[in-house]
């Protein structure tokens, strides 16, 4: 082997020793990105099964929000009936078949109420004097009343109802006017 071989190897071998440690530099760099993707990757992956999870829950706890308010006519109705019987009190106690309708009708209201409660189905409660809450009540009408303050609720037509934390259907109301 002459002189000159010897002196070509080691600088062949310091060359091939650069180019392997910019591979090895190169190939970290590269686990490195394909690192944090996977990381990225299996976290927006857990967003997306914690999201799925709660449209799931929300979905069965709202499932029955349309037959639930097909059920609040029903209720109108037994409301209906309860206040005309009030009117006709005199013949409902003169009257024992008379009265014994109008149990059978109030003991099918509370089954109703009841399942409603079960189903998390509840009555918006308003009354007279209540300040109008246009998130929770619809105004049908507009009276003039110098007595009450503006914005108060003076009657309700209708009850409103939620169905666990959503509004199912507003209470109609008719609200004092803005004096003029």
């Amino acid at each position: 082997m002459s002189e000159n071989d010897k002196n070509s190897e080691p600088i062949e071998n310091v060359a091939e020793s650069e180019n392997e440690i910019d591979k090895i530099t190169q190939l970290e760099e590269e686990i490195k990105t394909l690192k944090d993707a996977l990381l990225r990757k299996a976290a927006e992956l857990e967003n997306l099964r914690k999201r799925a999870e709660r449209e799931m829950e929300e979905a069965l706890k709202y499932s029955n929000t349309k037959f639930a308010k097909d059920l609040l006519v029903v209720e109108d109705n037994f409301e209906r009936v309860l206040e005309n019987s009030q009117l006709i009190k005199e013949k409902v106690e003169a009257d024992a078949n008379f009265k014994a309708l109008l149990d059978g009708i109030l003991l099918c209201e509370k089954e109703l109420i009841a399942v409603f409660k079960k189903h998390g189905i509840s009555r918006v409660k308003v009354t007279d004097g209540d300040r109008f809450d246009p998130q929770y009540h619809q105004a049908m009408c507009e009276v003039n009343d110098a007595d009450r303050e503006d914005g108060t609720i003076i009657n309700v037509f209708q009850s409103g109802y939620m169905h666990n934390e959503r509004l199912l259907r507003p209470a109609m109301v008719s609200v004092v006017s803005p004096k003029t």
